[in-house]
C-alpha cells in the first residue's frame, strides 16, 4: 500500500503553493533590505547602485539622522503612548457598561458610537482644527492626544464590547454574589482575562498613530513636532547638502524611526496574534 501525498512529502500543487508564499515574503521583505542596504552608503554609492551592498560602509548616516530625530522620536514616543493607554482606559469603560450593564438607552448609545465608524475622518480635519485652536490647552501635546484619543473610541469600544460579551457570566455573577463591584470586576476578572484582545486593539490603534503626519502638522509647534513631520522635513532639505541629496541618512532616519515598532512587535507578536485570531475571550 503506498504512502499518501501527506506522508511521502510535497505534492507539486503543495510545492507550488510554498514557493509562492516564498516569493511573497521575499517581496515584503525588499523594502526592509532596500531601507538598510541604502542607510549605509555615501550619496556617489546610492546613485551608482539602488541594490547591492556597499563595500565601504557609512555608519555616519546614522549620526546624522539620529541628531534630526532623536527630540521628535521622544515626542512621537510620549504622544503615542498617552493616547494609546488613555484610549484602552476610556474604551474598556464605555465597553463594559455596553456589554454587562444594563440602564436605558445602552442600544441606541452603542448604535450612535458605531455610527462614527462611518464618518471619514479628513471630514472632520478642519472643525477639528478650529476647535483645537479655540481651546486654551495647557500643553500642546494635548492638541494632538485629545482627538487621536476621540478618534480611537469607537473601534476600541466595538471590539472591547464583543469580547466582554463573551465571557463566562456564571463566572461574572459568582463574583457579584462575593460583593464584587463593577470596577472590581473589570479590573481584576474581565480585563485579565480580556488582555490579548487588549494588547490587540493597542497595537492596531498605535500604528496609525505612530504614523499620523496631517494632523500633527496642523496643531503641532516646532518644539512638538513628531517623527512623521520631522521626517518630511529631513527629506525636504535636512538630509541635503549642498551638492545632493544625502538619501543614505535619509534611510537611517527611516530605519531608525521603524525600530520602536519592530520591537514592541517582537514582545507582543504572541498576544496580537492571539488576540485576533481568538475572536472573542474564551472561558
Amino acid at each position: 500500500m503506498s504512502a499518501g501525498p501527506g506522508r511521502s512529502g510535497f505534492t507539486p500543487g503543495e510545492a507550488v503553493r510554498q514557493a509562492i508564499l516564498v516569493l511573497l515574503g521575499l517581496l515584503a521583505l525588499f523594502p526592509l533590505y532596500f531601507t538598510t542596504v541604502n542607510s549605509l552608503k555615501s550619496p556617489v554609492q546610492y546613485a551608482e547602485n539602488l541594490l547591492n551592498i556597499p563595500a565601504t560602509l557609512h555608519p555616519e548616516n546614522y549620526t546624522l539622522a539620529w541628531n534630526q530625530i532623536q527630540g521628535p522620536l521622544l515626542n512621537s514616543v510620549v504622544v503615542t503612548v498617552t493616547s494609546v493607554l488613555a484610549t484602552l482606559v476610556l474604551a474598556s469603560l464605555s465597553a463594559y457598561a455596553f456589554a454587562l450593564m444594563d440602564f436605558p438607552g445602552r442600544h441606541l448609545l452603542f448604535g450612535l458610537t458605531l455610527a462614527l465608524l462611518l464618518v471619514p475622518e479628513f471630514l472632520t480635519l478642519i472643525p477639528l482644527y478650529v476647535q483645537i485652536r479655540a481651546l486654551p490647552l495647557p500643553s500642546n501635546y494635548l492638541a494632538l492626544i485629545l482627538p487621536t484619543i476621540a478618534i480611537g473610541q469607537p473601534f476600541a469600544i466595538l471590539v472591547l464590547r464583543a469580547a466582554f460579551e463573551a465571557l463566562p457570566k456564571d463566572m461574572l455573577e459568582a463574583a457579584r454574589l462575593d460583593g464584587a463591584g463593577h470596577l472590581q470586576l473589570l479590573w481584576r476578572i474581565v480585563l485579565p482575562i480580556a488582555r490579548p484582545i487588549l494588547i490587540s486593539v493597542a497595537i492596531i490603534r498605535l500604528i496609525p498613530v505612530w504614523n499620523e503626519y496631517l494632523l500633527p502638522s496642523l496643531v503641532l509647534d516646532e518644539a512638538h513636532r513628531t517623527l512623521p513631520v520631522a521626517l518630511v522635513n529631513f527629506q525636504g532639505g535636512g538630509a541635503s547638502n549642498a551638492g545632493a541629496p544625502n538619501y543614505g541618512a535619509l534611510m537611517a532616519s527611516y530605519v531608525l524611526s521603524a525600530l520602536p515598532l519592530v520591537a514592541l512587535f517582537a514582545f507582543l507578536m504572541r498576544y496580537y496574534i492571539q488576540g485576533v485570531t481568538s475572536g472573542g475571550v474564551k472561558g
